[in-house]
């Protein structure tokens, strides 16, 4: 079980590496393409950041902390330590860190190659900006973390803990 986790983390970098190599060879700034009409367009992008350009003077640091953070995700998946069902998460989020640290690395900026006009329509008010350009490794992120998430609240819940607005009246602090 624990080398599955850490095939697909390979897998997922494998992919993530062909789509920038195609995104660079064949996607110009400022062009779009729809991929799916008002959900998802391809753009393109070299991020020496973060989402809006944040810490664009960090690159290199930036990139060691990714490299980091998938790495010793990496090494917990293989040490055995990682529970059941929180392997699959972790694999996703350590794959997302190293595709985009890897790109730091390399080519000095993160690849981005995907946009999302119904997320601009959401953060455009919020904002006044558009929703930042991002890619695969964003998006295995951020799927990662949400995953971690629901499973925290799935095993919590299954462990029949009461949160704190379920309590009952047994269970307060004047009736022990």
């Amino acid at each position: 079980m624990r080398r599955k986790p850490v095939v697909l983390i390979a897998a997922l970098l494998g992919i993530e590496g062909l789509l920038k190599a195609w995104a660079v060879a064949n996607l110009s700034p400022g062009v779009g393409r729809a991929l799916l009409p008002g959900l998802l367009h391809l753009g393109f992008t070299l991020n020496p950041g973060m989402a809006w350009g944040l810490l664009g003077g960090l690159t290199a640091p930036l990139a060691a902390l990714r490299l980091l953070v998938g790495l010793v995700i990496v090494a917990a998946l293989l040490s055995g330590r990682v529970r059941l069902g929180w392997g699959w998460p972790l694999a996703l989020i350590a794959a997302g860190a190293l595709g985009n640290a890897l790109d730091g690395l390399m080519r000095g900026a993160v690849v981005d190659y995907l946009t999302s006009p119904l997320l601009d329509s959401l953060t455009r008010p919020l904002t006044g900006e558009t929703f930042p350009i991002f890619n695969l490794s964003d998006v295995l992120v951020f799927s990662g973390a949400a995953g971690l998430l629901l499973h925290a609240g799935w095993t919590e819940r299954r462990a029949g803990r009461p949160t704190p607005d379920r309590r009952g009246p047994s269970q307060t602090k004047e009736n022990p």
